[in-house]
């Protein structure tokens, strides 16, 4: 069904750009990025990594009768010197390509290709079809279906661990632009039995809320239930509140079964972790804007987890000025781990974060430095510190154009010496349906 879908938007796309070349609107959206990294890894020997990457996305509309549109983003590597990831030279993506028609009643859409499903509790790369309605007094109803996106084989394994098909949907109703409720579900079918991780078919049950009774109180999240485990596999919401003009309250509570939750995310089944764990977080943040170019921000998040908890917490000051073509900002957080928090051997997980950035904007060029610094209260590898800055420079060659490059220098536990450099092309354009730019 996979390559059936994928020769289905290829076909489609073909057919449809003599129309897209004179009536359609197109977008494309291109980044050509050449790396360049000398690593040292402590018990390894030193490598030259110049992997060059191509990232390229097309949005085109107004196709058919107005109402069709196409959509496609993907992106290619090919290492020029060592090997950079895995044991593959080349490697490459595709990650969304679809067709996208958009009804004139109801505001209904159906799409077909490969795309992303995120609704509810869903959160799914599907090759297949996706349709979605308004029904009258506020309720709406959406569906998927089609093959999963299979990645990578699981290490000595001949499967990713996911299943064959997968299906879902989510019913909803809205009351007054102030409440909506939804119901959502899906379900993957035939999955590989695997020989060295616990895995099974990926299902889950739920619903979620989004609830503003005034303008200054907004709450949302959902719960979801894993009929295979028959156990709840995730709560998450999020609470925003503002009391006053420029002040931000913000509270939120998430908790993961992670056997259920992850159940056949057969990564996670094989990792050091206990799957069957349950971890928790709870926390809070405020944020104040003192003046229009100045704000800070205040957080706090307490983990709990079977092996162990931690808490977090710091500050950020955030300053911009002329006209916000000068950003920057200081940030400091610590985390305090209990005994057992830290996953390996070390005795610890605590440790401080300090970072402070600068970013610059003008119509010809742009440039940021950042330093990001971490301080672990027990040497890891006999080492107290990790830390990276970076310098990055770039210049508009025309509005649509930009050739940019960063370069980088660090020290941490793994890496002894860690330099990096990065060469950039991005081009942005968007054509109106006479040919015309933007």
């Amino acid at each position: 069904m996979k390559n059936i879908c994928c020769r289905l938007v290829c076909s489609a796309s073909l057919l449809a750009f003599p129309v897209a070349a004179s009536a359609a609107d197109i977008s494309v959206d291109s980044s050509t990025i050449f790396r360049i990294e000398n690593r040292d890894v402590t018990g390894a020997k030193k490598q030259t990594l110049l992997p060059a990457t191509q990232f390229l996305g097309l949005d085109v509309d107004k196709l058919a009768d107005g109402n069709l549109s196409l959509h496609f983003y993907g992106w290619g590597r090919a290492d020029l010197g060592d090997k950079s990831y895995n044991n593959d030279k080349v490697d490459g993506s595709f990650t969304y390509g679809y067709l996208q028609y958009r009804f004139k009643e109801a505001n209904a859409a159906i799409r077909a290709g490969r795309f992303f499903v995120r609704e509810g509790i869903i959160n799914e790369q599907v090759d297949g079809v996706n349709a979605r309605t308004e029904l009258p007094m506020g309720f709406g109803l959406s569906a998927f279906g089609g093959a999963t996106v299979h990645t990578k084989h699981l290490y000595a394994e001949n499967s990713d661990g996911k299943g064959d098909y997968i299906y879902g949907g989510r019913a909803n109703y809205r009351y007054k632009g102030m409440l909506e409720l939804g119901a959502s579900g899906l379900y993957e079918g035939k999955a590989p039995t695997l020989a060295n991780y616990t895995n099974g078919n990926h299902r889950l049950l739920g619903g979620d809320i989004w609830f503003s009774p005034h303008k200054t109180i907004e709450a949302m999240g959902h719960t979801s239930y894993n009929p295979e485990t028959k156990r709840v596999a995730e709560h998450t919401y999020l609470l925003n509140i503002k009391p006053v003009q420029h002040l931000v309250l913000s509270g939120e509570f998430n908790e993961h079964r992670e056997r259920s939750y992850f159940y056949a995310w057969t990564m996670f089944s094989g990792a050091a972790l206990d799957p069957a764990e349950k971890s928790r977080s709870v926390g809070g943040s405020a944020s104040y804007e003192i003046t229009r170019n100045f704000e800070v921000v205040a957080d706090y998040k307490h983990y709990t987890r079977e092996i162990g908890n931690a808490d977090r917490y710091g500050a950020d000051a955030r300053i911009k000025f002329l006209d916000n073509s000068v950003r920057g900002g200081l940030s400091y957080h610590y985390l305090r781990a209990g005994k057992g928090f830290a996953i390996g051997t070390n005795p610890t997980a605590s440790y401080h974060e300090v970072r402070g950035y600068a970013m610059h904007d003008s119509k010809n060029y742009f440039a940021a430095v950042d330093a990001l610094g971490y301080f672990f209260r027990d040497k890891i590898y006999n080492e107290k510190s990790a830390w990276e800055a970076m310098l990055s420079l770039g210049y508009h060659i025309t509005p649509a154009l930009a050739l940019s490059g960063d370069i980088s220098y660090g020290r941490n536990p793994e890496f002894i010496e860690d330099t990096k450099g990065l060469l950039r092309l991005t081009y942005n354009m968007t054509f109106d349906g006479k040919g015309g730019k933007k």
